[in-house]
């Protein structure tokens, strides 16, 4: 099991790395440059890229190298209930860090064991949560979170997106500047990197205003068919309030 000193040595001998965060509900990639690691017991934090690791919570983690190629090589940790992953892309010049890694790591995998992939199932819902993921599925528009994350692409403003789980706490900005919507999910781009979310996953979602980082902003908490949070999306400025409640008075018949 990798232990998060040797994982921070790792990481700050890195020059650049990509990120891919999965989970149940949405998934962010980008790019760390020069990464900056801070330890604390079993929890670490890399303060440039908004991310935190907690290694109580890690069950397993492994070196993938693509079959396809043998430059690639790619660090998967995924929790203990196979519920969130974090790869980490090691670009093939980082011969340093990856002595480090194969030191302790020895064997890589092309496929993945069991223990290592994220689960793919879902819990199961009740029929009436069951339609209105099947609705959002047929329509995203349906969707209140969808139009409120389409009109962030438009506003020239990042928009900051802050989820907390058992192994993973994220708070990062980005600038959208396109966004698609297959079957559900909405993905947008920008220069920072890809975020994707699975709106059908999303049950509620309470906006308000509130100060952010000194800025009144509009903070959107956004819960699954049990009410747990799953992720806010904060944006700051007063705009994206507004739409939210022009929707809010469309979806009440006002």
């Amino acid at each position: 099991m990798l232990e998060p000193n040797l994982c921070g040595e790792f990481l700050s001998a890195l020059p650049h790395c990509r990120m891919r965060i999965l989970n149940s509900e949405m998934s962010c990639a980008f790019q760390a440059e020069s990464p900056q690691v801070i330890i604390d017991d079993s929890c670490l934090c890399l303060p440039g890229s908004g991310l935190n690791i907690e290694f109580q919570n890690v069950s397993s983690s492994y070196l993938k190298k693509d079959p396809n190629s043998s430059e690639d090589l790619r660090l998967i940790l995924t929790s203990i209930d196979r519920n969130e992953q974090l790869t980490i892309e090691v670009p093939k010049s980082a011969n340093k860090a990856i002595d480090i890694l194969t030191n302790k790591l020895i064997r890589t995998h092309e496929n993945l064991p069991d223990s290592g992939k994220i689960k793919t199932t879902r819990r199961a819902l009740c029929p009436c949560c069951s339609k209105k993921r099947h609705n959002t599925r047929k329509d995203i528009t349906s969707h209140p979170v969808y139009h409120i994350l389409s009109f962030a692409c438009f506003v020239d403003q990042k928009i900051w997106i802050d989820f907390n789980r058992s192994m993973l706490s994220c708070s990062r900005a980005f600038s959208p500047s396109k966004e698609c919507h297959p079957e559900g999910i909405i993905s947008m781009a920008s220069s920072e990197g890809i975020i994707s979310m699975d709106l059908g996953q999303i049950f509620n979602s309470i906006a308000y205003l509130d100060h952010f980082e000194g800025t009144e902003s509009t903070i959107i908490q956004c819960y699954n068919s049990h009410g747990n949070k799953l992720l806010s999306i904060i944006q700051q400025n007063t705009e994206l309030f507004d739409v939210w409640n022009l929707i809010s008075e469309r979806e009440r018949g006002l």
